[in-house]
């Protein structure tokens, strides 16, 4: 029987924590609409803990979190959505790599250590650079030093020391945002055509024990979403800067627009510790997503054009410990990692409500990071 055209097949990349009887902890699944089905097709992965992976054209790369080290892994995705390892640069000075993102230029990778509170760097070859298939692709470590934050905050055991968590592009220049959730800020790096990150251009601190995770940033807009996982809340900021070419950005100030509380209790009211994750705005810009562990909860608001956050609604997780999410590319659906009940669970997704449906789900241990593809 033909199946509608609307049906179709859909690829995903899932990260992961490993162990001794879990040791390739890269998973590539199929995810089949037509019968809400999914399904692991290969796994794969050099080295322990992939538990951040991004994309960048036909190739993938991991942040793999390690205790001795900090790695930084490349791999070229077959047609068929095996991973092919193309190298991997590793520095002993840092240490618990947990997110990697690529420069704009394509030349360079950017690993943020939460052990060590660093920011690590490496260079990609000029085939990566430009969109190969990953054949010939090598990832060279060397002449890029680390940079690294110094001080503490106010929470006795988890603001000890600098916890670099997160590192992203602000849209359309070179300005690398680095989030420290054992700092309380975010630090901003002005990054040129070469790679090095050299004196921040600029700190924006966060309230003392909020425990900053990661930025989200609006398709179109100047917004940005920041999730504070110790605060278990939102901040919605609207940063204004002016630009003369792409690596030329100041940013004055970013304005706190609203900040919001998400929820701490389970569906069926009983109270757990919790721990706000994740944060991605719809493809479409009119709805901001959250995942909170603990409560086990995606919690969605209505974004207004002027920038507020109305209609807030909310949808178990499908299991325990939504540590990360991502919408497809068109908006219809959305992935979650469960880590702690070790599954990934696909959500129907309803463009004009931003409601979500829970169709199906497959087991995965320890699943970490969830990527379209």
């Amino acid at each position: 029987m033909h199946k509608p055209a609307a049906y179709t097949l859909h690829r995903l990349f899932v990260g992961s924590y490993t162990d001794e009887k879990h040791d390739q902890g890269i998973y590539t699944i199929l995810f089949d609409e037509a019968n809400q089905h999914l399904q692991v097709v290969h796994q794969g992965g050099h080295a322990p803990n992939p538990s951040f992976i991004a994309l960048h054209h036909t190739l993938l790369f991991a942040a793999h979190e390690l205790s001795s080290r900090g790695m930084l892994a490349a791999y070229a995705i077959a047609p068929d959505g095996s991973l092919v390892f193309r190298g991997a640069c590793s520095s002993p000075e840092d240490a618990g790599t947990c997110h990697v993102v690529v420069h704009p230029n394509g030349r360079f990778l950017y690993g943020s250590n939460y052990e060590s509170g660093s920011v690590s760097c490496c260079t990609l070859t000029s085939q990566a650079a430009a969109r190969s298939t990953g054949a010939r692709l090598q990832v060279v470590s060397g002449g890029l030093p680390s940079v690294y934050h110094h001080g503490r905050s106010i929470n006795p055991t988890r603001q000890r020391a600098p916890h670099v968590h997160t590192a992203s592009f602000i849209p359309n220049t070179h300005v690398l945002a680095v989030v420290d959730l054992g700092l309380d800020t975010i630090t901003l790096y002005q990054v040129d055509g070469t790679g090095p990150l050299k004196q921040p251009a600029q700190t924006i601190p966060i309230e003392a024990g909020s425990g900053p995770r990661m930025l989200a940033y609006h398709p179109t807009l100047p917004l940005a979403a920041l999730i504070n996982e110790l605060g278990n809340d939102i901040m919605l900021f609207r940063y204004a800067h002016t630009q003369t070419t792409l690596a030329t950005f100041s940013c004055p100030h970013w304005d706190l627009l609203t900040r919001l509380s998400l929820p701490t209790a389970l569906l069926d009211g009983t109270e757990n510790e919790a721990l706000a994750a994740h944060s991605a705005f719809s493809p479409d810009g009119t709805f901001l997503y959250a995942s909170i562990r603990g409560s086990d909860r995606i919690v969605w608001f209505h974004l207004t054009p002027e920038g507020r956050l109305l209609d807030r609604n909310d949808v178990s997780s499908g299991g325990q410990g939504p540590r990360h999410f991502s919408l497809s590319p068109d908006g219809r659906f959305l992935a979650t990692v469960n880590q702690f009940s070790n599954d990934v669970v696909i959500f129907a997704r309803d463009a004009e409500s931003g409601q979500l449906h829970e169709m199906c789900h497959i087991s995965i241990h320890a699943p970490s990071c969830v990527v379209w593809g």
